[in-house]
């Protein structure tokens, strides 16, 4: 398929286009710990995506309608100035008004891909919106990875203050075609169609990498009721390693509160905090937690030994809603899953195609938007699947088949078109 998309950049040192916004006028550091170290800032920016795009060319040479693409690295809220010590290197600094001025004179079109990003607040959107109308630019388009609240709450913004939209927000469910390449392309080890009916040792499977203090409540309720050490269950409460956001004292009492209420069994759950560091850290496929992550990353051992899931999504309490890879990898591999994530997740599913486990598992959860209730159904269903006997959940996981079939095959083709629906989204924008 030939990409006739041109792609627009400020700044080009030696044959590489520079990220446009970089901090950095002199220089480019390929090495994320030089530039930390050099300019005393994470960056903002970074090279990526490259591979989708062919056509690349300094704005001044661009005659034709154009993309100019500023590729977010890491949070939205260091990108736009939101945070603080990013107000003054952020991409409008660091981009400036004559920049502006050539992409609205030329017909080009400011394009911030987010592809791996879903975790957008409104507020951040405001922020946004305030910036452009202060920069006089009359629209940029915001790729996200998939989040489906963030278009409706900016729209009923927009209404309350008789405003137009100058954030365009668009999905691009990159971590859905991403981790379907992953099989497509045998980017690791995969269950085989062969494999399915065999019996397993454990009932659930459940990875954590970062761990939020949602996280650490699904990992502590684990705890509670005896399910951690029969089950594989990883995680890495050690200081140091990137991994555990809960800061030196544990999980914040609030939004322990907003999961667990003000009950004996938030307070219970909070305790376990020296136990679980002296337990941490478990590992199941790869002893170095800090290397995983995104696509790859696939081993399909942890799948062949437990009948399913419990998927910790990034988000939980907060009330944004959003998915990323992690939904997608039980699929990969024949397994069902309950989801501890946002609600409306199985419902974003069904509407890409995607079958879920009803009546197979109690999924009302996705549909009850309080973290409380949320929590209970999740740990009420999760109790009753893991105290089945070994023939009463093989029978259980069995009856799922076609379900597990479908998805799995589904995946394949999603990550068949990968590059083609990631230049059609871009394309469409033109």
């Amino acid at each position: 398929m030939e990409n006739k998309i041109i792609f627009a950049y400020d700044r080009k040192q030696d044959d590489f286009f520079v990220p446009n916004g970089y901090f950095v006028k002199n220089n480019f550091y390929d090495d994320i710990g030089q530039y930390i170290t050099n300019t005393g800032h994470e960056p903002i920016v970074h090279p990526m995506f490259r591979g989708l795009q062919q056509n690349q060319f300094l704005l001044d040479d661009i005659k034709d309608n154009f993309i100019y693409p500023i590729e977010q690295f890491g949070a939205i809220e260091k990108l736009i100035g939101q945070e603080n010590g990013y107000e003054n290197i952020n991409m409008f600094s660091n981009i400036g008004q004559e920049t502006f001025d050539k992409i609205k004179s030329k017909n080009g079109k400011i394009v911030v891909f987010s592809f791996e990003e879903s975790r957008v607040e409104l507020q951040s959107i405001v922020f946004l919106h305030t910036k452009l109308l202060e920069y006089n630019i009359n629209e940029v388009y915001y790729v996200t990875g998939n989040n489906w609240s963030i278009q409706n709450h900016y729209d009923v913004w927009c209404q309350h203050n008789n405003v137009k939209p100058k954030v365009i927000i668009l999905n691009s469910f990159e971590q859905l075609y991403l981790k379907g390449e992953d099989l497509y392309d045998k980017r690791g080890t995969f269950v085989e169609l062969k494999e399915i009916e065999s019996k397993r040792e454990k009932k659930f499977l459940c990875f954590n990498r970062r761990i939020r203090p949602h996280r650490y409540a699904m990992i502590a309720m684990f705890h509670h009721n005896n399910l951690l050490k029969n089950n594989l269950v990883s995680y890495s409460l050690e200081q140091g390693k990137d991994l555990n956001h809960l800061g030196n004292n544990g999980p914040d009492l609030n939004t322990m509160t907003q999961i667990l209420g003000k009950t004996n069994l938030r307070d219970s759950y909070m305790s376990y905090y020296d136990e679980l560091v002296n337990l941490s850290p478990m590992t199941i496929d790869y002893k170095n937690l800090t290397n995983v992550m995104g696509p790859g990353c696939e081993n399909k051992e942890p799948y062949l030994q437990t009948y399913f899931s419990v998927v910790t999504e990034t988000s939980f309490p907060e009330k944004i809603y959003f998915s990323t890879e992690k939904i997608y990898r039980p699929m990969l591999h024949f397994h069902p899953f309950i989801v501890y994530g946002a609600p409306h997740t199985l419902k974003n599913l069904k509407e890409l195609g995607f079958k879920t486990f009803s009546p197979f598992i109690d999924e009302s959860y996705d549909e009850t938007l309080s973290p409380f209730k949320r929590m209970q159904k999740i740990t009420k269903e999760i109790k009753r699947l893991c105290s089945m006997s070994d023939d009463e959940i093989h029978k259980w996981f069995l009856g799922m088949k076609d379900i597990l079939i479908h998805n799995r095959n589904l995946m394949n083709e999603y990550g068949s078109k990968y590059e083609i629906h990631m230049l059609d989204l871009i394309g469409d924008i033109l």
